[in-house]
């Protein structure tokens, strides 16, 4: 079966879709570490990142018999500490040293395909406040991500085409039609350490001394 990966900014809609998908579809959802584990107080340097591998074989054992949404991106320490130029962060050495022989020893891979939500800064800014039921951390500085994260993604489908679709966020009911109609499609694997490797030379190149920023 599919394995889905929804990404996008805080307040885009990715885990009301998701479980919108679980009530229509019957897809296992795998929800994002801080719903899954509890944080440590005293952290091994590569606790989040063991969680993500965790998140990984919990969507991969559901698959064998059902389509599965990853509520966020198990490699998303590659595009987000280079958003924030891995300052207080893991470098994109460190993370090529975690994820590489992981993926080696088939423990981690890339889904099917990626959802990517977009939505304007305004928008999801008034959906913050019109949910103020539900928390929703360091909201405005995680939006400075949203530039970078489009960028990885938008390289991400150049070098492996049609694993990343991009969805303008709407209405949940939208966003469940075009996913179920996207799962319905057949579509081809990449070749997992490949696209890792390309995307680690490509993340090398744009964080050089002299590169261009976004």
């Amino acid at each position: 079966m599919t394995i889905v990966c929804f990404e996008g900014p805080s307040a885009v809609g990715k885990t009301t879709t998701a479980r919108a998908l679980s009530a229509s579809n019957g897809i296992e959802v795998v929800p994002d570490v801080a719903a899954l584990f509890e944080r440590p107080s005293d952290e091994p340097a590569d606790w989040y990142f063991e969680r993500q591998v965790e998140r990984w074989r919990r969507a991969l054992e559901a698959s064998r018999d059902r389509d599965v949404v990853l509520d966020g991106d198990p490699f998303q320490p590659l595009w987000y500490n280079w958003a924030y130029d891995f300052e207080g962060w893991h470098s994109l050495e460190q993370l090529d040293a975690f994820y590489r022989p992981r993926m080696v020893r088939r423990e981690l891979a890339f889904p099917n395909l990626y959802v990517l939500f977009t939505a304007s800064v305004e928008a999801l800014r008034q959906r913050k406040s019109s949910d103020p039921g539900r928390t929703r951390r360091n909201f405005e500085h995680h939006l400075r991500f949203i530039e970078p994260q489009q960028r990885y993604f938008e390289v991400m489908q150049q070098l492996a085409p049609g694993l990343v679709l991009t969805v303008s966020s709407n209405s949940i009911e939208d966003h469940v039609t075009t996913i179920t109609d996207a799962l319905r499609s057949p579509r081809a694997r990449p070749d997992d350490l490949s696209l890792f490797d390309a995307l680690i030379d490509w993340l090398r190149a744009v964080s050089a001394p002299g590169y261009p920023t976004w």
